[in-house]
């Protein structure tokens, strides 16, 4: 073959240079003739000046002049190797996060503000800030670079930052076209075939260790936000189109380990934030294969994605109100845009629609808010192909059975505010030991119950993880034997509770012996009855049995404030909802408070303990609103 034909083919057919692992060519071959001749990104080109006048007007993009302008004269957040190495010289996170945060955060307002005028005046400070980016020493965020391999250029993997980075970068030059000069242009290209595509196309093949991009195989949200960011990074740059099927096959290919990280009923152990974090992407790639492909690739046509997306609503005491079980926070609200693009999707009955949905002023970084911004204010968000609708949201109760975790919501138009939350299992990768764990919400607080996630360091997922209080079960609402605390829960197996639904109350009973590493526990029971009757109440009982006398104790936990009433009941509140807990013993109690500051969480840890030891007895707490 002449060489000169070698190479044209070599440039028009990349994907045939490679042999794929997981990947079929013929499938590569018939997803390359659905996808448009021209790379392409999400929504209109800025210069299609119809579409974008016609959004012009909208409220939701208020902000958008005002935050550009700021841009136009402040100067651009300096690169600081100081901040970059601080993970690895002393374990924390945030100073090197919020300084690439910072940086890439310029991208967005200043990309939606061009395209909304379309005068000119932003392209310098873009373009400036896309040479910024691309000339920064790496995409990937300190936590995901220990070995400092990225930032010294020897070998680049693709982590959440840099998928989402790249997302947006390939995104604007979509919409911006040749209003960037071409050797940005080239240079933008250039960074994303070096820092993402051709590391890709390595781990693809089998030609990187299993330790580069390993989340490929993943079954939790670094799968989903990976992968719909190289995805969307490929679609709106790669000039060949087989190429560009490669990469479509793969994440039609390997989102499958992501949705397997869901039970059947849609539960992710992973926790509420972190559906938030990787279920969004995960509709954000539905988005790009069913538009890239004219409707052939529909990841809501995948297993149990109704009910997966249904999670965002069922885990809901109250509006706004989500218990932080796993790594989440009290402050947790579900995504609006996940929802509503869901719902107009698939038709879940919630009565949400993406133009409703705010176009954020300050989106996380590792969100590719471009991209997303671009389907909130264009998609028309296309059906569920071959749509079969089997659950609604229940308006009483979100209960998840393998998990064994239930919500308790009042009944609509009651004048209840009381809802709450209990697990028994569900333990991934972001596991606590919070076996039988609860929150009790009240309107818009969380008076008592689980504490959430802590700020991450190098500790939080290293072998030490189980000795932080407020992820081992010293943190959780859950009882003391002596100074035994729950087994690690991602290796008990626990059994499942017995529940009972009415309209008026359910009652779940869990089994908690199969927590605690006691050879002489015969009984340990806890009883959790949630009552929507008048202002509702929740009943908590915690039963023992031991062989000999053992210390006991249940701690109430309050991120909040609380105070003992005269008639002996804790007053648990943060603002001003206030919630009574009345407690009743088998024999004498004792409360032991206790102010928990560590690794970022403050909290604190009320303990009732029982003054003797005992072999037999309860601990009983009644919740209710205080009047």
């Amino acid at each position: 073959m002449k060489r000169w034909l070698f190479c044209v083919l070599i440039m028009i057919l990349p994907g045939l240079a490679q042999a794929w692992t997981e990947l079929d060519e013929t499938r590569i071959a018939t997803i390359a003739t659905w996808l448009p001749a021209q790379p392409q990104g999400v929504g209109p080109v800025c210069g299609n000046r119809q579409a974008w006048q016609t959004i012009a007007g909208d409220k939701r993009l208020s902000w958008v002049s005002a935050e550009a302008e700021k841009r136009l004269h402040a100067p651009f957040p300096a690169w600081s190797d100081d901040a970059y190495l601080g993970f690895t010289r002393n374990g924390t996170r945030p100073e090197g996060e919020r300084m690439m945060n910072a940086r890439s955060a310029w991208l967005y307002p200043l990309v939606l503000a061009e395209c909304l005028e379309w005068r000119g005046r932003y392209l310098d400070r873009i373009t400036e800030v896309l040479t910024e980016l691309v000339h920064q020493p790496t995409w990937t965020w300190p936590a995901h670079d220990s070995h400092l391999t990225n930032f010294h250029a020897q070998i680049y993997d693709v982590d959440l930052m840099t998928a989402d980075l790249g997302n947006d970068l390939a995104q604007t030059l979509w919409l911006l076209g040749d209003k960037i000069p071409a050797d940005v242009r080239q240079a933008v290209q250039t960074a994303l075939e070096v820092r993402i595509f051709k590391p890709m196309r390595a781990s693809l093949a089998g030609q990187a260790g299993k330790e580069h991009n390993w989340w490929l195989h993943a079954d939790h949200n670094w799968n989903a936000v990976c992968l719909k960011g190289v995805v969307g990074a490929a679609l709106a740059s790669l000039p060949d189109r087989h190429d560009r099927a490669v990469f479509v096959a793969a994440g039609e290919h390997y989102i499958a380990n992501y949705v397997g990280g869901f039970s059947d009923d849609g539960y992710t152990g992973e926790g509420p934030g972190y559906w938030n974090y990787g279920f969004s992407h995960f509709v954000t790639l539905r988005e790009l294969l069913f538009s890239a492909t004219q409707g052939h690739l529909d990841l809501f046509a995948l297993p149990h994605s109704h009910e997966m997306a249904l999670y965002g609503a069922s885990i809901e005491m109250l509006p706004d109100n989500v218990a932080a079980f796993a790594d989440a926070s009290p402050r947790t609200r579900m995504d609006r845009f996940t929802l509503a693009y869901a719902d107009q999707a698939m038709h879940l009955g919630l009565g949400k629609h993406l133009s409703t949905v705010d176009i954020p002023r300050n989106p996380p970084a590792n969100a590719a808010p471009l991209t997303q911004a671009s389907i909130a204010l264009f998609s028309s968000v296309p059906a569920q192909v071959n749509a079969a609708q089997t659950t609604l949201l229940d308006p009483l109760r979100g209960w998840f059975a393998r998990a064994g975790v239930l919500i308790e919501r009042p009944e609509p138009g009651s004048p209840s505010r009381l809802g709450a939350s209990i697990k028994a299992g569900g333990n991934t990768n972001h596991s606590h030991n919070d076996i039988g764990s609860y929150t009790i919400a009240l309107g818009a607080e969380q008076p008592t119950g689980d504490p959430g996630s802590t700020v991450y360091s190098a500790k939080t997922f290293s072998k030490a993880r189980y000795t932080i209080r407020a992820i081992n079960s010293y943190g959780h609402p859950v009882p003391r034997i002596d100074d035994i605390l729950q087994s690690e829960a991602t290796h008990v197996r626990w059994n499942p509770p017995q529940v009972t639904f009415t309209p008026e109350s359910d009652t779940y009973i869990l089994d908690l012996r199969p927590a605690y590493a006691l050879a002489d526990l015969r009984e340990l029971s806890r009883t959790f009855r949630y009552d929507r009757r008048k202002l509702g109440s929740v009943d908590l009982e915690d039963r023992f049995a031991f062989a000999t006398d053992h210390r006991f104790e249940v701690p109430l936990i309050t991120t909040g404030n609380w105070r003992q009433l005269d008639d002996g009941s804790i007053d648990l509140w943060q603002q001003q909802e206030h919630l009574r807990a009345r407690i009743e013993t088998s024999a004498a109690y004792t409360l032991v408070p206790e102010r928990i500051d560590e690794e970022g969480k403050v909290f604190t840890r009320i303990a009732i303990r029982l003054t003797e030891p005992s072999h037999s007895g309860f601990i009983r707490v009644r919740f209710e609103p205080l009047p």
